[in-house]
């Protein structure tokens, strides 16, 4: 290894290093400063490299103990909306094959092949049947 590695090696040992909270201020402080390139707001730039510094400040942290709390609370906010897109870009990417219902007891996404006329469905999370027209 050149000395520039070993340097670089020694450096970050004992650091947090990048994780999921890193990774969204950074994407999220490139799109304010793509956003502001077009807008020209003092106040977007500023946003834009305040979320850059803290990245950089978590990355570069030796209290490991607290960013992985903060990444913990992060993760808990941020899977279920997460969660919520994915499922909604997939039901809109199958829209010409399935028909969407929600189960009228539990709310759960239930979904039917097109054009097999109606039908009875029974929900696999609560075991509520009721009828669709697909």
């Amino acid at each position: 290894m050149n000395s520039f590695k070993m340097w670089l090696y020694r450096f970050m040992q004992g650091r947090r290093g990048s994780d999921e909270l890193v990774m969204t201020s950074y994407f999220t402080g490139l799109a304010l400063w793509v956003l502001n390139l077009f807008i020209r707001s003092s106040l977007l730039g500023f946003v834009s490299t305040l979320l850059w510094i803290w990245g950089i400040f978590r990355m570069l942290s030796r209290n490991i103990p607290a960013r992985e709390k903060e990444n913990r609370w992060f993760l808990g906010w941020f899977t279920p909306l997460r969660t919520k897109f994915r499922n909604a870009r997939t039901r809109f990417k199958n829209r010409h094959v399935y028909l969407y219902y929600r189960c009228p007891q539990c709310k759960a996404w239930l979904r039917l092949p097109r054009h097999i006329g109606e039908k009875t469905v029974t929900c696999s999370a609560c075991g509520a049947t009721f009828k669709k027209k697909a």
